[in-house]
């Protein structure tokens, strides 16, 4: 209960007692139970001009209220027993009790007293002030919690009108002046034409995000909860039930309230802001906007209450902007474009925008791995160990793509912990000049090691001895090994050779490292890495990474470093192996605040003409640009106009408007597949936390996946006749039976030889726990 509760009055029982030869005393009828549950009555309507007051029971059990008193100040005040009265004084649950009792003629404060001490606070039950403050009894209310000091309900002055209560809470928001008198039943709230324009429709957005901005223009705060929001016929709310974004339902004197209501239409509708629910009568319409069209359900309704003219609307606007009042007037004219809604602040205070700097990295590093450790020995059957005999060899065949880079690894045995790798600390291209490496024998490229990680020339500690039984070294930085100029070349051959592919996979090298002079140098088992990026395994003047490059150098055990590579998430994808070398296309960025992503539609038919399919099959970002930036979404091209490949990076730069929820969308065409592309997921990442600070990192990184835009269908990847680098021209490959955009759930890795690549998720990002196609990082940073 929202009022002072009253006391129960405790009745004595009596007792019935038998003697000891079960007697029966009769001790007369038996007690009648005192009413259970909470009393309390309001003040609930108020004709300050009419001398009427109205009291209701909001409790549970009825009040005689004979003894009750209503008090304006000293020596205006009467016994309600006393007073012609309409209803019963004994008042019940849900009843109503209207009083004739004479008021001021404009403005005062009336009080409800259950005894005559007007002073005393506790004997205070209800409070109500109108027209101005200070009233006499404004300060025992005040120290009764019903009223807040200095407030008062606006009204009129009209005989015919009356102030009503809401039916909760103390305080004047909770109070409005009505047209509709309706002493003895229960309140309508109809706000006086001359009060109608304290509050207004003040900003709509129809399109994205189906926002609606009301302002208090008025002196006083009004209570909304009982307002009503109505289109039409079937779709209306009741502000109290409605979402609200911003503000209070209590709206304070200048302050903005802004609620989401879903029914607004994208291109056309009449929106009525209403008193009560009587949403034909034109006394109840406070105020109205009309869009896209005349002829709305309650255009006639505003037309006749003065407030619209007949026929007028406002233009369509893009659905990101919103269309603004201008504070004065009933007309269409009086409403424009705002490209930059501010909702929850002044209509004349441009919005304030951030700009961001965004970096989109293709992060594929390493394609595949694949370890050697079966010695072939003329006469004998290929068995694990070194190569301890000079012609002993390692064979192995491993598929790869042009621009894959080729890092082999094997152990000096006669060392504690020197390996040989390329001197080209980017690795061995694996074509020079377009063409394959083939019958060439790469020794050469390769040079002798130091890792650092135990300390050198203790032959006691050389494998066989043990698995890491040396002691540390003092200098734990990998650095070259003073060999007086020698090379890989001095040691053993690696020559490669190459078969062609059949058009639909990869060609295949095969590797074989002939030992030739294992008095010096026994070659270990070792590991063969194919990648893009620079150092894959280790720096020079740098600690050893602790990933497994260990366990070969120091022991010949390719294992651990293998095992490392090959190692998978949470979903049983790969947590390091990329699936695809392939370049992005130039992409986009975008910002919107709408419920999803507006150009990447998971799940539906993509629509013609919004430029994803022109991106997403041939790395067309300007279709896509100019349908964004048409519809009034911050987007912006990438610096970048050509493709970026691994280690390769797109950049842009945008500016976003700040507090009006937006979030980033991006998208790259995967470029070697005939319409994949990589994007965020469909919720979009927010630009700004909750305290509207703005991000920066690494966070778009983790919810990005690839994604199948379903117009073309799919290829084997990188070798289809119809994908972007091999096509006779844009948009050449046949029609998707499956023409839904959806993540791409899988891939058959034809490149290098992975097979069957399962990602359920669609994960691209290359730190991402579940693992996945290991593709792709973004950085966000404001500026």
């Amino acid at each position: 209960m929202k009022k002072n509760l009253f006391k129960a009055i405790a009745l004595s029982l009596l007792i019935a007692s038998c003697s000891d030869d079960d007697t029966v005393i009769d001790n007369g009828p038996d007690p009648v139970d005192p009413p259970q549950g909470q009393a309390s009555v309001v003040l609930n309507e108020v004709q300050y001009l009419g001398d009427n007051v109205e009291i209701f029971n909001n409790g549970e059990i009825a009040v005689d209220l004979s003894d009750y008193w209503l008090c304006l100040g000293p020596n205006q005040y009467a016994q309600i027993g006393d007073l012609t009265t309409t209803g019963n004084v004994n008042l019940g649950v849900g009843e109503y009790l209207n009083i004739s009792y004479e008021m001021p003629e404009a403005e005062g404060g009336l009080g409800l007293y259950s005894t005559n001490a007007f002073t005393n606070a506790d004997a205070m039950v209800d409070f109500v002030q109108w027209g101005a403050s200070g009233a006499a009894r404004e300060n025992v209310a005040v120290d009764a919690n019903l009223w807040t000091a200095g407030e008062f309900v606006p009204v009129m002055g009209n005989e015919n009108y009356s102030i009503v209560f809401d039916g909760e809470g103390n305080g004047a928001s909770n109070w409005a002046e009505t047209t509709t008198v309706t002493l003895g039943a229960e309140n309508v709230l109809t706000v006086p034409m001359e009060m109608r324009r304290s509050i207004v429709l003040n900003e709509v957005q129809f399109g994205n995000r189906n926002l609606i901005e009301i302002y208090n223009n008025g002196d006083v705060a009004a209570d909304l909860s009982s307002y009503w929001l109505c289109l039409g016929p079937g779709q209306y709310v009741q502000l109290g039930n409605a979402t609200i974004e911003s503000g209070d339902i209590n709206l304070a004197a200048g302050e903005f309230l802004v609620v989401n209501y879903d029914e607004l239409g994208d291109d056309q509708g009449g929106l009525g802001l209403y008193s009560n629910n009587q949403f034909t009568n034109a006394e109840s319409i406070m105020d109205f906007v009309q869009w896209g069209a005349s002829g709305s359900a309650r255009e006639n309704i505003a037309v006749e209450a003065g407030i619209w003219t007949s026929g007028d609307f406002v233009p369509v606007v893009n659905v990101t902007s919103s269309i603004e009042y201008d504070g004065e007037g009933d007309a269409a004219s009086d409403w424009a474009e705002e490209t930059k809604p501010s909702f929850g602040s002044a209509n004349d205070v441009e919005t304030p925008t951030t700009t961001f700097s965004i970096t989109i990295t293709n992060a594929a590093e390493v394609f595949n791995v694949h370890a050697f450790n079966m010695r072939n020995r003329t006469g004998e059957t290929p068995t694990p160990g070194p190569l301890n005999m000079d012609n002993d060899s390692y064979q192995i065949s491993f598929q790869a793509v042009p621009g894959t880079k080729f890092t082999p690894v094997t152990m000096m045995g006669n060392s504690n912990d020197w390996f040989l790798a390329p001197d080209d600390l980017a690795g061995i291209d694996l074509w020079e000049n377009g063409a394959a490496l083939n019958g060439v024998d790469i020794a050469n490229k390769l040079v002798l090691y130091d890792l650092g990680t135990e300390a050198d020339n203790d032959p006691s500690t050389f494998p066989p001895a043990g698995a890491n039984v040396g002691p540390e070294d003092p200098n734990n930085l990998v650095r070259l090994v003073d060999r007086n100029g020698m090379r890989g070349s001095d040691y053993l051959t690696a020559i490669l050779d190459y078969a062609a592919g059949d058009g639909q996979s990869a060609g295949t090298f095969t590797l074989t490292i002939t030992a030739i002079n294992t008095a010096n140098f026994v070659v270990t088992p070792g590991i063969v890495v194919l990648h893009a990026n620079n150092e894959p395994l280790f720096t020079i003047g740098q600690p050893d990474r602790g990933y497994g490059l260990e366990a070969i150098a120091e022991d010949g055990n390719p294992m651990p470093l293998y095992n490392y590579f090959t190692e998978v998430g949470t979903n049983g994808s790969p947590l390091r192996l990329a699936s695809t070398r392939t370049v992005f296309s130039p992409g986009l960025v975008y910002a919107f605040n709408g419920e999803s992503d507006p150009f990447v539609l998971q799940g539906q038919v993509n629509p013609t003409g919004n430029g994803l399919e022109e991106l997403a099959e041939d790395g067309n970002n300007a279709i896509g640009y100019e349908y964004l930036g048409g519809k009034g979404f911050p987007v912006a091209k990438s610096n970048e106009t050509m493709p970026v490949g691994p280690g390769q990076s797109l950049t842009f730069t945008i500016e976003v408007p700040q507090n009006q929820g937006y979030r980033f969308g991006f998208a790259t065409m995967f470029v070697d597949t005939n319409d994949w592309f990589i994007a965020y997921n469909n919720a979009g990442y927010p630009l700004f936390d909750e305290n509207g600070t703005p991000v920066s990192g690494f966070g778009a990184s983790e919810k990005s996946y690839l994604y199948d835009s379903g117009t073309e269908i799919d290829q084997p990847t990188g070798f289809g006749a119809d994908q972007a680098p091999r096509q006779t021209g844009p948009n050449a490959g046949a029609i998707d039976p499956n023409n839904l955009v959806r993540r791409v759930a899988g891939l058959n890795d034809v490149q290098f030889g992975k097979g069957q690549y399962n990602n359920p998720p669609g994960v691209v990002y290359v730190e991402d726990p579940r693992g996945g196609y290991n593709v792709i990082k973004i950085e966000i940073n404001p500026q």
